[in-house]
């Protein structure tokens, strides 16, 4: 689950258990029709409905991508998302290395939901807008800076309405996504289906085996998306796992001889040194190529977005040492190279949709508050939860204030009393969906085991070789790990 840390986005964006009843999809044979389209990926698109409500009315394409099975006995088309809301599956999938287990039982399969990437994406502001939106003030205090924000706020839904027909925007909740998820299912030729889920794509699993319980055969979720919140305990409890993160961040660098190298006077000193600066109003260069942006400065902003970025594991925490180093030097080009990575640059100088489309799908899965007042009220009650994270969390789904579509989703828990048993991976010090999201998502679900790793960063799999192998014995077997096993992330 990545949390969108400028204002046009939203922290997370999830819908409760959907008023409509799930339709049946036969499996039949595979509809799809598959090309080469890299060295080892294939590639297919799938039309579905644009409105399921009315299914004949317009259709729009979801683009798919699969990697085949390196085995001789392969046990069907594994379908995965990586997250967001917003992420492109296609991307993932094409980017991401994969234990061998896996690789040799299953077809990995991944697509774009509607409204992402290429999947008649939602469009909303272009480059130098997006790249305006990172550097807003993330912590607005002053009347002045408050309408700011909010201005900003409502251009950016304007833009979006400008961009994209109102008919797709009112279409790419979740349910609709899950809905397509059984068309894939169908498509693959497949009477149930096999399911990992990431983050936020978490959500869409929780939902698929609430609307379409028996079709499913196996379904992990890892980094876990608790609908029962509200939006204002998601964020609180966000911010207070960012908080916690960034402290272990601070005790990690002295043990590491490139961080204490780098810090020299420490890692919490010099990070509160040069935000504080950034806070104040002081802003940083950064010379980056011209598919880039080219040469612009790096405001609290853009730091308070690479900083949350870069929390999201452990793995980054060197890169984040050296971007406060070169800052406090004045080149904040390392910064401004993660913040736009985090919300969406590719390496070709594209934007990906990810920020008009998480904005979009958070818009329509669950309500948000219309006025100001609540979000101030929010921002002075998490300031003191949490100081380093908890105002700018709290302003950041204000773009949900004013979106055109009204919400079809509500909060609610997921129930799931009629699926099979259900694989639940939780990281004890996943700052994005906090552990304590997966354990109450386990109890939701009527049949599910909770499989624990212990350590820092958002999601588990490819981060410990115990949990890769416990999962990939569930996918293949569908035997489950013992009840309270713990994993130990991979060093």
């Amino acid at each position: 689950m990545r949390l969108v840390a400028s204002l046009a986005g939203v922290a997370l964006g999830f819908a409760g258990a959907p008023a409509v009843a799930a339709g049946a999809s036969s499996p039949g044979p595979a509809q799809l029709s598959w090309h080469k389209c890299d060295t080892h990926f294939r590639c297919a698109e799938l039309a579905v409905p644009l409105d399921y409500a009315h299914p004949t009315v317009a259709h729009l394409n979801l683009a798919l991508v699969e990697l085949p099975a390196t085995g001789a006995h392969v046990i069907g088309d594994l379908v995965m998302n990586p997250g967001g809301p917003g992420g492109s599956g296609v991307q993932f999938l094409e980017t991401t290395s994969f234990p061998a287990a896996l690789r040799a039982s299953f077809n990995l399969v991944s697509f774009d939901p509607r409204g992402v990437g290429q999947s008649d994406p939602v469009a909303c502001e272009g480059p130098a807008g997006t790249r305006a939106l990172i550097a807003l003030d993330p912590d607005p205090e002053s009347a002045g800076q408050i309408r700011a924000v909010t201005q900003a706020a409502n251009d950016f839904d304007r833009s979006c309405t400008e961009h994209s027909s109102m008919a797709l925007l009112e279409h790419v909740g979740t349910r609709d996504t899950v809905r397509d998820l059984d068309r894939i299912r169908a498509a693959l030729g497949h009477a149930k289906l096999d399911y990992l889920g990431f983050s936020y794509g978490t959500y869409i699993g929780e939902l698929y085996a609430q609307m379409f319980p028996g079709h499913v055969r196996a379904m992990v979720l890892d980094g876990v998306v608790d609908p029962a919140l509200s939006s204002s305990t998601q964020v609180e409890q966000q911010s207070e796992g960012f908080e916690v993160d960034l402290g272990d961040f601070f005790a990690w660098c002295p043990t590491n001889k490139s961080c204490a190298g780098e810090l020299p006077q420490g890692a919490k000193t010099a990070y509160e040194e040069l935000f504080q600066r950034l806070a104040a109003g002081a802003n940083l260069g950064a010379d980056l190529k011209p598919e880039y942006g080219g040469p612009q400065r790096v405001t609290f902003g853009v730091a308070e977005t690479a900083l949350a970025g870069s929390l999201y594991s452990d793995q980054t925490w060197p890169y984040l040492a050296t971007a406060i180093s070169q800052g406090l030097a004045g080149n904040g080009g390392l910064l401004a190279a993660l913040a736009y990575s985090f919300e969406g640059l590719m390496p070709n100088g594209r934007w990906a949709n990810l920020m008009a489309a998480g904005t979009a799908i958070s818009c329509v899965d669950r309500p948000y508050p219309k006025q100001i007042r609540a979000y101030e009220e929010l921002a002075s009650r998490l300031a003191k939860l949490a100081p380093d994270f908890g105002a700018a969390y709290a302003w950041s789904y204000l773009g949900c204030a004013y979106g055109p579509v009204r919400p079809e989703g509500n909060i609610g828990a997921i129930h799931a009393k009629d699926s099979p048993p259900i694989l639940v991976i939780g990281s004890t010090g996943d700052p994005a969906t906090p552990y304590s999201w997966a354990q109450a998502v386990t109890r939701q679900l009527a049949h599910a085991e909770l499989l624990t790793r212990r350590g820092p960063g958002h999601t588990a799999y490819s981060n410990s070789t115990c949990i890769d192998r416990w999962t990939d014995r569930y996918l293949e077997t569908l035997a489950l790990p013992p009840k309270d096993t713990v994993c130990a992330s991979t060093t």
